[in-house]
């Protein structure tokens, strides 16, 4: 640590003396850039700012960064980062370029926790949301050729996304948060009983065929009676009326069932989408895009659902990717980034 130190206070040395002056001055100009105390903030990163020195120290999950003021050079962890332009201070507050979140706060892999600040969550298109890691205990899932289950990824990466999630600020309720056992009604059940806004379940992939690979997200797209009649939808409607403590004559609650069913399939496919294009690109994985499907809890949840198949486990790269709790980390931020995005939209 104390060598990266070093080095940092040397480069940037090495930079003030070609821009002609030995110590990072506080400027009187108006700020060109964008507040530092802001851009923390609103990602909940750690800083502090060393008066003496002038550096800047930075900290987020573990990833660690550092800056001095007069420079645009940033240490994040061994890694230079040189900004379009130096990072000024102006009194006691500190500016840096405009690139700075794309470059610094992109490499922390942090998520826009703005939903978390007070007097916002009200303007949000949902506020609490139910995650459901596929499979566990008896039911392993898929597995893959190097012996990988399905249960244990999922459950660390629906771990992973709710750790974010609760962080920008939404209420999150896990179906499982440990390998046990939980039947699909039983699934469905919880997330009516929590009132939850939206409903994703988490799943990886397989396939008789090795090559196939890429992310795929589902979600109910067909308005058909035998999905209103179904037995464990029904279940869920009386305990959603109970738990509003309404009383509702049948053909009232009939026409409630459908209004509900309408809004869950325009609004499952929106964050359908809205998923897979974003986590393809995030993650460079192929982007087979947001099917419709009657899988058993997308179907007989009240609220939008959608399942999401992370990768297929029968490939061998994408098995080896899955394995990685780096690109678990990397599945996880890029599919909270677009639940976020989903619930900031209008």
């Amino acid at each position: 640590m104390m060598k990266t130190f070093l080095k940092l206070l040397l480069v940037c040395f090495v930079i003030s003396l070609m821009s002609g002056c030995q110590t990072p001055p506080i400027s009187l100009q108006p700020p060109s850039g964008v507040s530092l105390q802001d851009i923390c903030k609103q990602y909940n990163i750690q800083w502090q700012f060393d008066n003496v020195t002038q550096v800047v120290f930075l900290e987020y999950k573990g990833h660690k960064a550092k800056a001095l003021v007069g420079s645009p050079v940033v240490l994040v962890g061994q890694e230079k980062i040189i900004l379009a332009g130096a990072i000024q201070r102006v009194n006691s507050n500190i500016y840096v370029p405009g690139d700075f979140e794309s470059k610094v706060v992109g490499s922390f892999g942090a998520v826009h926790s703005k939903l978390g600040f007070t007097g916002e969550l009200s303007s949000l298109r949902i506020h609490s949301i139910v995650i459901d890691p596929g499979h566990g205990g008896k039911d392993p899932g898929a597995k893959g050729y190097g012996g990988l289950k399905e249960k244990d990824v999922v459950l660390d990466i629906a771990k992973r996304l709710k750790d974010l999630l609760s962080e920008a600020g939404l209420k999150v309720i896990m179906t499982r948060d440990s390998d046990v056992f939980i039947s699909l009604n039983e699934r469905t059940e919880i997330a009516t009983r929590a009132e939850a806004d939206v409903f994703v379940s988490i799943h990886a992939n397989s396939n008789p065929l090795r090559r196939t690979q890429g992310i795929e997200v589902y979600y109910v797209k067909t308005h058909e009676k035998r999905d209103l009649d179904e037995e464990q939808r029904q279940k869920n409607e009386r305990i959603f009326l109970k738990n509003l403590h309404a009383v509702a004559r049948n053909n009232v609650q009939a026409i409630v069932a459908d209004m509900m069913y309408q809004l869950k399939i325009a609004e499952s496919a929106k964050l359908a989408m809205r998923i897979v294009h974003d986590t393809s690109s995030d993650v460079e994985i192929p982007n087979r895009g947001a099917r419709h499907a009657r899988y058993f809890v997308v179907r007989n949840t009240l609220m939008p659902a959608v399942l999401i198949e992370t990768g297929f486990l029968t490939n061998k790269q994408e098995e080896k990717k899955l394995n990685s709790s780096e690109y678990r980390e990397k599945m996880a931020q890029s599919i909270a980034r677009s639940i976020l995005a989903y619930a900031s939209s209008s």
